[in-house]
């Protein structure tokens, strides 16, 4: 090596020395930090992580006993403005009877250079929000002031919480790259927690103990002629168990299409009491199956107990299945009452706030009591109905037992035919196995009445059919005129009441107008969008410009037109986690091109089709000219809801044909 190469060398490893070496404290940020104009691992970063340390431990208060300290530090850099939203914080603090959570210690200071000056503004009190919510959280903001780009924000606190069975989820990974972060979890030797990972990032957990003692001070008052109170010390000596995660320049989480919940894949560790054991006492055993859980959530008054209440129903419910026949129409029509009845509150619970009974009263209530409700319904007419307790798609999936796994009740139906549904009253638009959005991605467990419990997958088996046809024709200058008529089944017909089903005539025309650029859009007609059940049909007539490129005697135009994909949304080399597209489809375009007057085809894409792989789906593309028609047929479809994430590179190469077929050019020769 030479002696230039040498000196480089040992410069580039002075730097990466001191870049490791550096100490954080807070109020002790660098002048470099606030003139650094991106991050230089990753350019297009809005904002980073300079340091985060966040510690956990079980401690003891001679007043209250163990409890559970959080203490945490972070500095972050703000590049410019898309990163402001990481100058907030917000803390969801536990609750139960007279027992809470607490913040305490919170501190903050935003740093931002001025005329070569490091100039402080600190956290104040017009800058923390404190409220409820939920019955069960209550909650902490804080925005940090006088935000700018390039500013450095660094805040620290702790929270105190007399909750030992869980230990919050400690993120390792954030949306934006962390420069460094250092996480310790300290507890007794009494506490014995498990540990969850989640995440594809290496982890390293480097486990220690270290010795540490508690001190009692004891009185003992003595009566006799005399009292006398002798005070005393007692010393207890006990190990302390610990991990330490370090890690440094871990890149950003990067969002991908169709990420589903995304937060279930970014890297972090959770921890679980699993039991206690004291000296000289015997083992209590903290972790539950859940079977336990669903048993404790069956008991409880404000679950179970709402399911054998039928006063406040059954003049109502009589009268409705008076002149009923056979099982399901029983359903159908209590299913429907319910639905027609009761309004949803926005509310997911698992549990009843004001009752069913009230929420009867009220038409209103919460998740929970609309479909308890619901569940004592069928019950009461003679039907096998069970409620099932589920988490909705953006809750961060359980990794073990545990009652905040779930947030959402639905019913499920089970005939004397062995037919089965699925159904979820607050949804205005649901239908027996069509569920909200809201609950496909997410898990549930059916509950009988002996508390025992099954999982069940809640998403679609089928795939649901979207069907276009279009009919038009191209004029000399290029101009396209033609009739495009829209089909929707099932959970795509679903989508589009929840989305569009309040919507005039003329807001529904207006989505066409803005995706595709139609220069007129007329006779606009929706059929179906109140007939629940069956499909939902679109249809209109439609001009579109720039369609067409003309050069000299020749027409040259993609055989889908306006509804090609024009690129493929799948753009990473490689892919960490699943590909989550809700429920498995079918995209089917039909498309007939009138050929213009003195016009001839000189070249056509031809038919062709390929497929992923294990049947996960697959693309057809059929073409013919016949009777002076170009007649394109296209099918696409994904059987699979949830693609794993090995498989990454045939989905990405599946739409990259898919891309290059609709692509292809139709030519047209002047005679």
């Amino acid at each position: 090596m030479g002696k230039i190469s040498k000196i480089t060398a040992i410069f580039l490893l002075i730097i990466s020395i001191n870049s490791t070496a550096q100490e954080y404290k807070f109020g002790k940020v660098s002048k470099e930090e606030l003139m650094e104009k991106s991050y230089p691992l990753d350019s297009s970063a809005n904002a980073a992580v300079l340091y985060e340390n966040k510690k956990v431990s079980v401690e003891y208060n001679p007043n209250k006993g163990f409890q559970l300290v959080t203490d945490v530090f972070k500095r972050i850099k703000l590049y410019n403005k898309d990163g402001f939203k990481y100058a907030s914080e917000e803390l969801l603090l536990y609750k139960s009877g007279s027992d809470k959570e607490t913040v305490s210690s919170l501190k903050g200071v935003t740093y931002i250079l001025s005329n070569d000056k490091i100039e402080k503004i600190k956290l104040k009190k017009d800058g923390i929000f404190k409220g409820e919510f939920s019955e069960n959280l209550n909650e902490q903001k804080f925005t940090m002031p006088a935000i700018t780009e390039g500013a450095v924000i660094e805040y620290q606190y702790k929270v105190t919480s007399p909750f030992l069975s869980v230990i919050d989820r400690l993120y390792l990974q954030y949306e934006i790259p962390i420069k460094k972060i250092e996480v310790k979890v300290k507890s007794p030797e009494y506490f014995n927690y498990k540990k969850f990972s989640t995440g594809y990032l290496p982890l390293n957990i480097k486990e220690s103990a270290t010795n540490d003692k508690i001190t009692f001070n004891n009185k003992v008052r003595s009566w006799g002629k005399v009292s006398t109170t002798k005070f005393y010390q007692n010393t207890v000596d006990f190990r302390v168990k610990q991990d330490i995660v370090e890690s440094t320049n871990v890149p950003a989480f990067k969002k991908e299409p169709y990420s589903g919940n995304a937060q279930n894949y970014i890297s972090s560790l959770s921890y679980e009491l699993s039991y206690v054991k004291f000296p000289n006492e015997p083992i209590e055993y903290r972790s539950t199956t859940w079977e336990d859980v669903t048993k404790k959530i069956y008991n409880s008054s404000s679950f179970g107990g709402e399911l054998s209440k039928t006063n406040y129903f059954k003049e109502d419910i009589d009268n409705i299945l008076a002149n009923a026949k056979g099982q399901l129409e029983k359903v159908g029509l209590i299913y429907t009452f319910v639905k027609n009845k009761m309004n949803w509150n926005k509310q997911n619970r698992v549990f009843v706030n004001k009752g069913v009974k009230k929420a009867y009263k009220e038409n209103t209530g919460n998740s929970a009591e609309i479909n308890l409700m619901l569940t004592a319904m069928l019950n009461y007419a003679n039907i096998e109905a069970n409620p099932v307790v589920a988490s909705t798609g953006d809750r961060l999936v359980s990794l073990f037992p545990t009652l905040n796994g779930f947030n959402y009740v639905i019913t499920r139906v089970k005939l004397a035919d062995g037919k089965i549904f699925y159904l979820d009253a607050t949804d205005k638009y649901g239908l027996p196995n069509i569920l909200p959005a809201r609950l496909i991605r997410g898990m549930g467990r059916v509950i009988a009445k002996n508390g025992t419990s099954q999982m069940v997958d809640l998403r679609p088996r089928i795939p649901s059919t979207m069907g276009c046809r279009v009919q038009c024709e191209i004029d000399n200058e290029g101009m396209v005129k033609g009739k495009m008529m829209v089909n929707y089944k099932d959970y795509l017909a679903h989508n589009f009441r929840s989305i569009n089903g309040a919507k005039d005539d003329e807001s529904k025309a207006q989505r066409f107008e803005k995706k595709y650029g139609f220069s007129s859009l007329e006779e606009y007609n929706a059929i179906g969008v109140k007939e629940y059940g069956k499909g939902v049909r679109e249809k209109f007539d439609f001009t579109i410009e720039d369609q067409i490129e003309i050069i000299e005697d020749e027409l040259f135009f993609s055989p889908l037109l306006f509804l090609r994909n024009k690129e493929n949304i799948f753009k990473s080399d490689d892919r960490q986690y699943p590909i989550d597209f809700g429920y498995g489809f079918t995209n089917k375009y039909m498309m007939n091109i009138k050929i213009p007057e003195g016009y001839e085809v000189t070249e056509y894409p031809k038919t062709s089709a390929f497929k992923l792989p294990d049947n996960m789906g697959m693309f057809t593309f059929r073409s013919n000219v016949s009777n002076g028609v170009i007649q394109i047929m296209v099918d696409e479809t994904i059987t699979a809801p949830v693609v794993p994430a090995n498989y990454y590179p045939a989905v990405k190469e599946f739409y990259n044909q898919v891309i290059q077929k609709e692509n292809e050019q139709i030519v047209l020769k002047k005679i």
